[in-house]
């Protein structure tokens, strides 16, 4: 839920021009999940933020059952921003 809201907010053209974004990754719809809860927790809790903004601390992914791969592909994310965050997965999932 909270990561569809900030998908409105995703400037769709930047798609076109992400040359690193996975092609052909695909996210099933249980790391979809997944990721919305992180996220949305991200959004109540400003440590959680922090570890996942700022340090990516995979402990915090693998708590949300976060596959390996996926995890490693957040981690590559430039974003200095849970917004940023969530803009630049939206454009993947």
């Amino acid at each position: 839920m909270v990561l569809r809201e900030l998908q409105r907010s995703v400037v769709r053209e930047r798609l076109y021009k992400r040359t690193e974004l996975w092609h052909g990754f695909l996210l099933s719809a249980d790391e979809k999940r997944r990721i919305d809860q992180l996220m949305g927790s991200a959004l109540m809790d400003d440590s959680l933020c922090e570890k996942l903004v700022t340090q990516r601390d995979t402990s915090i992914m693998a708590q949300f059952g976060l596959s390996l791969d996926t995890q490693k592909w957040l981690r590559s994310i430039e974003a200095t921003s849970l917004e940023e965050l969530a803009q630049e997965i939206a454009l993947v999932a």
